[in-house]
């Protein structure tokens, strides 16, 4: 039995894959809060075990463990204090974007002070597989969420994280913090957004130990949605294939954008996309007594296809 307050999560920037972590000038690691209302929504391990039979035995004689891989997703209120820590631990060209080679990785310290004790897992060699930068809804806290694989772990009795980069009051962004472009032209009645990126980097293992080894950066893919209020059949031309277009095209423009994350004045994080294309569009709520809304999803390529700034 636990009760509110009880839980802790904090993440640190390792220096190399399951390494000692960055440091401050007075060389004591830093460790810093993900959001406010940060929730684990996932935190899990697979052993992979595989099942050996025997002859003459009904059943399996025994369960013999193969690779170890944990997993662990983090959802919270983007924060200018610590949102672009956050970015850190996924964009591995200096925080901005994506290039071959390592990902970033971390360590993840999720704890429990519970009634007869305190409990606390240290996930090491954390590293990003999807990550939602923004999830917006109107009249709601832009969101982000991001989901990691960890390479090992460590249980503790006591709370490890200190001098926490925290969050403070007025710096989590609000719905009207967010800004959405598409080729030069603001979304002025956004209802949601979202940008999401997958297969972002993946586990390499050998003979040596069940526990990854290594790990590299493997294919990252971007796609953004947007919903708004109906302004006019500007975007569905470009679902057709390109402005001024009355008919499906054979091939599709790409065009770029924009989502611009500002709170009270204080820029966040410009997210760059240099060629969307629309895969899917749909009317919402055509005959009704609510707004007629698009919908549309963007995939984004490019190289980079996302890039922050």
């Amino acid at each position: 039995m636990t009760s509110a307050g009880s839980g802790s999560l904090a993440f640190g920037k390792e220096q190399s894959f399951k390494g000692s972590l960055e440091t401050d000038a007075n060389s004591d690691p830093q460790y810093w809060q993900f959001g406010r209302n940060d929730t684990l929504t996932d935190l899990s391990l697979d052993n992979q075990l595989q099942r050996l039979d025997e002859a003459g035995a009904v059943e399996s004689v025994e369960s013999v463990k193969q690779n170890f891989e944990g997993a662990v997703e983090v959802e919270a209120a983007i924060s200018s204090d610590t949102f672009g820590d956050v970015e850190d631990l996924v964009f591995n060209d200096d925080g901005t974007q994506f290039t071959n080679g390592r990902p970033n990785s971390g360590k993840i310290y999720a704890g429990v002070d519970y009634l007869d004790g305190v409990a606390e897992r240290e996930l090491v060699g954390c590293i990003p597989v999807d990550f939602t930068p923004v999830s917006y809804e109107q009249g709601g806290m832009t969101t982000f969420s991001i989901s990691f694989l960890y390479a090992t772990e460590n249980v503790d009795t006591s709370i490890t994280p200190s001098n926490v980069t925290a969050v403070t009051g007025g710096t989590s962004a609000p719905s009207h913090a967010i800004t959405v472009d598409i080729d030069g032209t603001t979304i002025t009645k956004l209802q949601s957004a979202e940008v999401s990126i997958s297969n972002i980097a993946r586990f390499q293992y050998g003979s040596v130990s069940p526990e990854p080894i290594d790990a590299v950066i493997e294919k990252p893919e971007t796609e953004v949605t947007t919903e708004a209020i109906f302004s006019g059949p500007s975007r569905l031309e470009y679902a057709l294939g390109a402005a001024d277009a009355t008919s499906p095209q054979d091939r599709l423009v790409s065009v770029p954008g924009t989502i611009d994350i500002t709170v009270d004045g204080t820029p966040v994080s410009t997210y760059n996309f240099s060629a969307l294309t629309v895969a899917t569009e749909a009317w919402n709520s055509v005959i009704s007594d609510d707004d007629t809304t698009e919908s549309i999803s963007w995939n984004a390529d490019g190289n980079p296809a996302v890039s922050i700034t």
